[in-house]
């Protein structure tokens, strides 16, 4: 088993004047990266750092951000990526919990941090001051330290969202990074010939993950975008001859929708990897009337499991569209139900996956990890069902789940529906308070661009495709950019909820 490292390393041999990373207007070679990567691991033991010891990033997606994270678990350091959109508290809050020694930012994102964290150590990014990268590792060199990494080891922290409270640290080894980059190499058809663009950003388990880390391994081009925009990402496309990328279904319209799309040359991207939300039929076609050339991969996956679980390829859609596709090789899916035995096929329950590349635990929460993980199974927290040719159905998550009336309703279910209507750009549902049902299913619609569609009609079109005690009983029109909608492209519920709550 090849560790994060050795991956840098290996291809330095196999391919040194090789582009590994796209970067705006910068381009560097596999061979250049991994002697930088050495000088600021050297430097980080030069200045005390060892085995086990953690060191948060605090950036855009940047060369710097990916040259510290190489460093950092090269060493045998503990990498934890922050999300650069939370506020200093929230982020100092995190810095506190993964016990972080050390904290490499950009000089604005410092600045702004300044009266909350003081760290031993504090490396600048961009710039040329007292406290930058460039200092930093002056005088030290290229060859690589010698650090004792073994599989098992610690990796990464990534923390969770914190949509549903405070976020949990999943903690994820190098043999989970190792076993989350075959599986997508391996079912997804990713070669060395590749070249991925990184549209989220990087402190999300996807960017980094599902498609920085196997195209390193492969010896493949990774392309940057620092700040996502729908020009940016196709001119980016365009002009590196990009193969391929992920984006949410948000994302995805964005893209398909903008004029410079059927302007630009984009005949080099083959695979369109889409999650996070729901893929209407329509987009699908939308989507191959662009890019006849390109194959969609619709996957599904949480952090915690490393974080891919599922995928429904292009040549399976037809079996079942409706899916969120089949496990992946190295995984197994299993649905339970509240006793936790497990479900026959076509039952609802929790979805339970078990692999190599589910995480080692939460950081510091044993109570935590003890309920996540049971006998090698995580409990996801959403419902699914099985059919009998192992596709697996998503249905909702257990906490969005409505009850209404004494009924359940999966918003999820509900969304599907209602997406298919052709002036439906983003919908979402959720359960309000009802002194009546208990929980009122809501739907807050967004219409497409040039658009109009009234309330009567969406819930007309609701009537004839679900139960009546699924259907919405009120919709409220929001425009796209008042959608509570986070940087992976899916619809915040609970925002949502106390938006309209008030």
């Amino acid at each position: 088993m090849m560790l994060v490292g050795q991956h840098l390393s290996h291809n330095a041999r196999r391919f040194p004047d090789k582009t590994a990373v796209i970067d705006g207007e910068r381009r560097i070679a596999y061979a250049a990266l991994d002697r930088w990567v050495n000088r600021i691991a050297n430097a980080l033991g030069a200045a005390g750092f060892r085995h086990g010891d953690k060191l948060a990033i605090l950036a855009d997606s940047r060369l710097e951000w990916l040259a510290a994270y190489l460093a950092i678990v090269r060493l045998g350091g503990v990498a934890v990526p922050l999300n650069y959109r939370l506020t200093a508290a929230e982020i100092a809050e995190t810095v506190g919990d993964s016990e972080a020694r050390g904290l490499f930012a950009t000089a604005s994102l410092r600045r702004e941090l300044a009266a909350a964290i003081d760290l031993p150590l504090m490396v600048v990014l961009d710039g040329e001051g007292p406290d930058s990268l460039a200092r930093f590792i002056a005088g030290h060199g290229e060859d690589e330290p010698a650090a004792a990494v073994a599989p098992d080891d610690a990796n990464v922290i990534l923390y969770t969202g914190g949509t549903t409270g405070r976020s949990k640290g999943v903690v994820l080894s190098h043999a989970n990074l190792f076993w989350n980059s075959l599986n997508e190499i391996l079912d997804t058809d990713m070669d060395e010939d590749d070249n991925t663009i990184l549209a989220t950003p990087l402190h999300h388990s996807a960017a980094l993950n599902c498609w920085f880390l196997p195209h390193l391994y492969l010896g493949a081009t990774t392309t940057l975008l620092r700040k996502y925009s729908a020009e940016l990402m196709l001119r980016s496309i365009a002009a590196a001859r990009v193969t391929n990328g992920f984006t949410p279904p948000s994302m995805a319209r964005e893209l398909f929708l903008h004029p410079l799309a059927r302007e630009l040359d984009l005949s080099s991207f083959r695979r369109w990897y889409v999650g996070g939300g729901i893929l209407p039929r329509q987009d699908r076609e939308r989507i191959r009337a662009l890019l006849p050339q390109v194959r969609i991969f619709y996957q599904y996956g949480l952090t915690e499991a490393g974080p891919i679980v599922t995928v429904l390829k292009e040549q399976d859609y037809e079996r079942a569209p409706d899916s969120i596709g089949r496990a992946f090789r190295h995984f197994e899916v299993c649905i339970l139900r509240e006793d936790l035995s497990e479900a026959p096929v076509g039952e609802v329950g929790e979805l339970a996956v078990r692999g190599p590349s589910v995480m080692r635990e939460y950081y510091k929460r044993p109570e935590a990890t003890a309920a996540a993980l049971h006998d090698g199974w995580l409990h996801t927290g959403d419902l699914a069902r099985l059919d009998d040719a192992g596709f697996v159905y998503y249905h909702d998550r257990l906490k969005d789940m409505i009850k209404t009336g004494g009924l359940n309703v999966y918003s999820q279910e509900v969304e599907y529906a209602l997406s298919k209507h052709p002036a439906i750009r983003e919908v979402g549902i959720v359960g309000l308070p009802s002194e009546r049902w208990g929980e009122e299913v809501t739907a807050v619609v967004v219409p497409r661009d040039g658009q109009s569609v009234s309330e009567a009609e969406i819930l007309a079109f609701g009537r004839e495709r679900l139960a009546h005690f699924k259907v919405p009983k009120r919709v409220v029109f929001l425009p796209y950019a008042e959608m509570p909608i986070n940087y992976s492209g899916k619809i915040l519920k609970r925002e949502l909820r106390q938006k309209l709550i008030g």
